[in-house]
């Protein structure tokens, strides 16, 4: 019996160390599934915090011009990352909709894709002073936020009906995998740019 209790004893400890090991590592079982997103949830997200710092270009005054340059290259990056989740993962996943018209939908949003990312190879090299420079922006912000609004009004309800919760939970765990590599890799070049731009300006 006193054996048996202390192999019991020993097992009750061993499991609370994997438990605290797991917790410290990556946090416990019940936060990691409440940490799951939906990914019409996900997507959201993006069209939300993209609105947010559209807010901020249209607020920032004439005069600040390297606030708008700068806010609008931190949208182009959202952007770029948005909708490639979208063209990777959760357009797919729609294509095979019922809803014929919700089907119609991610085949008009491909085309918007197309044109959204032309405009943020255009702005790209534009300084933030150019009246082409404000007159792409606008432009940009309208495409993107009617494509978002149609997406969140006739794709999302119809994606959530048709493909249920633990298939959108599925994708957002994909997306939230791919959106977290895409992110390092821009951040990690970004960095890379700038030292260069500070090498070059030192050997001049």
């Amino acid at each position: 019996m006193k054996n048996r209790a202390t192999a019991q004893a020993s097992r009750s400890g061993s499991r609370g160390i994997l438990e605290r090991v797991f917790s410290a590592v990556g946090g416990s079982r019940d936060d990691e599934q409440e940490g799951d997103e939906k990914a019409t949830d996900l997507l959201k997200a993006d069209h939300d915090e993209v609105r947010r710092l559209f807010k901020e270009v249209d607020k920032a005054s004439d005069a600040a011009v390297a606030t708008r340059k700068r806010t609008i290259d931190e949208i182009s990056s959202m952007l770029e990352v948005h909708a490639t989740l979208e063209e990777k993962i959760f357009y797919p996943a729609c294509k095979n909709l019922r809803d014929e018209d919700a089907r119609k939908i991610v085949a008009e949003s491909l085309e918007e894709h197309t044109i959204v990312k032309r405009l943020i190879k255009e702005l790209a090299p534009l300084r933030g002073s150019d009246e082409r420079f404000v007159a792409k922006a606008t432009v940009l912000k309208e495409s993107v936020e009617h494509h978002a609004d149609e997406e969140e009004s006739d794709l999302f309800p119809v994606a959530e009906s048709e493909l249920g919760d633990e298939r959108l939970i599925d994708l957002g765990r994909k997306m939230a995998a791919l959106k977290s590599r895409l992110s390092s890799g821009r951040k990690a070049r970004s960095v890379s740019k700038r030292v260069r731009r500070t090498t070059t300006r030192k050997r001049r």
